[in-house]
């Protein structure tokens, strides 16, 4: 009996010491899969002639860090294994601070300030028609000498075709809707701070 009560034990003690080492083997299996993290990649263009900041954008898209896919039917499917660096309302953010604000120096605006924000409505891959689609609306609000005097809003829709079946070339094809996106919401703030000059 006491012979038993010693293997046993011994036996416990051997269980103990191999389970980290099987649960361990059990993640690194081959079957594990590592989620891909995927940025956008956006063309600097600095707007020197405006003196804007950027506020918050809210993201009413639906899409959060995982690759957002519209099936048939309107049957949306999220991928657990291509993701975003970040969530849509904050790449936006980061893309715009890094394409249009410049190293250098820019205008005083005179006393005029540009306030951009925006809500994503859509940042998804449409898998039926192999396209890249987002949608934005745009909200400028116009400051004189830190007074409110007007606002102004512009909706872009941009869509790219996906050249390939893989998550960074649907990556790339949403890369090139950001950039044609800013170029609207350049030509947006340059034309809304040319009026405001006007009007002020």
């Amino acid at each position: 009996m006491k012979l038993r009560k010693r293997i046993t034990g011994t036996a416990l003690a051997i269980c103990g010491l191999l389970l980290p080492l099987l649960s361990g083997c059990v993640l690194m299996s081959s079957n594990y899969i590592e989620p891909r993290e995927y940025d956008l990649s956006v063309p600097a263009e600095p707007l020197t002639d405006v003196r804007f900041e950027l506020t918050t954008f809210r993201n009413l898209s639906g899409s959060d860090r995982r690759f957002l896919y519209r099936e048939k039917a309107e049957r949306m499917l999220s991928d657990d294994y291509s993701r975003w660096l970040l969530t849509p309302d904050l790449m936006m953010e980061r893309q715009l601070q890094k394409a249009l604000f410049p190293r250098e120096a820019r205008s005083n605006g005179n006393g005029l300030l540009l306030r951009l924000g925006g809500t994503i409505y859509r940042f998804e891959f449409d898998r039926e028609r192999k396209m890249a689609v987002l949608t934005v609306d745009y909200t400028i609000r116009i400051f004189v000498d830190r007074r409110p005097m007007g606002n102004g809003s512009l909706c872009v829709t941009t869509e790219k075709p996906i050249e390939g079946d893989t998550p960074a070339s649907a990556a790339a094809a949403m890369s090139g809707c950001v950039a044609d996106s800013f170029a609207a919401v350049r030509k947006f703030l340059t034309e809304t701070n040319a009026e405001a000059q006007k009007t002020k």
